[in-house]
């Protein structure tokens, strides 16, 4: 067994994300170059960054050209401000009244679409005497939250003469860049809203990252950005630049054993040595409490210095297996890659997601809430 793991951090466990800040850095700047220079750049970096950790990324995208960053809740806008940062804040979300005051204390910019919000920040200004500053969102056709579009115009007519607002935007969502026909309606409806409106906030902003990509920004001067940041595609449509995924996964293998010919692996024995040799089995110490769904059993890979093994047996909670029987020399202590490049090959989040029918976005969220980072460039 290796006693010296060499390595330029310290997890406690053998089995760790990690994150390549020089991916995000490209996938900003690449970002940041596709959009006009008269258009700021928010990154969306809710769920912790979409699992990359939002404090830890942040230096590298304001370095990168974001100007401000979108987070779906309060306590996320939060930890930002703990930790020191002064960016601007848009709380994607649904503020409860009981949370509002938070905004006002620390700088942060809440979405708002409805007159229950409208009196909630009303009883707050009468306490402070300072305005909240909010971004309005008009519902196009996404049907989640917002001011329905045919009221949007009055709506945000009325909030510019409360004194208890600051109105720093206007915003909607795109709920199908896939379907053009659908898309094309949301837009309509937004540059209808825009249109009857004699004065417009510092900033309306519709696209998101396929948005971006894919269709013309209009009269938006701010755009969001989330999943491309962190190197994938929103959806299907092809892109016109080369992302590059900023999460890997790796693992050390902390026990090797020999499966005997009609012998099974894990609960349930859903793999068997149905041949006439002797295999051997890697185990790896992570699992489904580590985002790595038990849906994967049997089908995912991993890469032993560029060699891809498969994965055996059902994934348990903490551990899960790999067949080595074509690595000989392969022994405890020696790291298996489950996501990211190893020797120039490479495992990405959407084989998972393939193998899953689901989209990179639920799986990159599973593999933040046990696993250590690390950082690299």
């Amino acid at each position: 067994m290796k006693s010296s793991r060499n390595l330029p951090f310290h997890t406690r466990r053998d089995a760790w994300v990690e994150v390549n800040l020089s991916a995000i850095e490209e996938n900003t700047l690449q970002l940041r170059n596709f959009i006009p220079p008269s258009v700021e750049l928010m990154a969306v970096i809710k769920a912790d960054a979409y699992g990359h950790g939002a404090t830890m990324v942040l230096p590298t995208l304001e370095a990168s050209g974001v100007s401000m960053v979108g987070v779906a809740a309060m306590d996320e806008a939060m930890q930002i401000r703990e930790a020191g940062f002064s960016l601007p804040i848009l709380v994607l979300g649904v503020t409860p009244d009981w949370a509002m005051h938070y905004a006002v204390e620390n700088d942060v910019q809440i979405t708002i679409f409805s007159q229950q919000h409208l009196d909630g920040l009303e009883r707050l200004y009468e306490m402070t005497h300072t305005p909240t500053q909010v971004h309005i969102k008009v519902d196009t056709g996404m049907h989640r939250i917002g001011v329905a579009w045919e009221d949007a115009a009055m709506f945000i007519r009325h909030c510019q003469q409360l004194p208890s607002i600051q109105l720093k935007g206007i915003f909607s969502h795109l709920a199908h860049t896939e379907d053009k026909g659908f898309t094309d309606l949301q837009m309509s409806r937004w540059n209808q809203v825009l249109e009857s409106l004699e004065t417009l906030p510092r900033f309306c902003h519709l696209a998101n990252s396929s948005g971006i990509w894919h269709y013309p920004l209009g009269k938006t001067n701010l755009v969001r950005a989330g999943i491309s940041i962190f190197g994938h595609p929103a959806d299907a449509l092809p892109l016109p630049v080369k992302l590059k995924p900023a999460m890997g996964l790796k693992a050390r293998i902390v026990h090797i054993h020999e499966l005997q010919p009609g012998e099974g692996v894990s609960y349930n024995q859903t793999f068997l040595n149905q041949t006439s040799q002797k295999k051997r089995i890697a185990t790896l110490p992570l699992g489904y409490a580590d985002g790595i769904l038990r849906g994967l059993s049997n089908k995912m890979e991993g890469l032993y210095h560029g060699t891809r093994i498969a994965q055996v047996g059902n994934i348990t909670m903490d551990q899960l297996m790999m067949d080595i029987t074509d690595i000989s020399e392969a022994t405890v202590g020696d790291v298996v890659t489950l996501l990211g490049d190893s020797n120039g090959i490479s495992i990405e989040l959407t084989d998972w997601a393939n193998h899953l029918n689901t989209i990179v976005y639920e799986l990159m969220c599973n593999l933040r809430v046990r696993l250590p980072k690390t950082y690299v460039r």
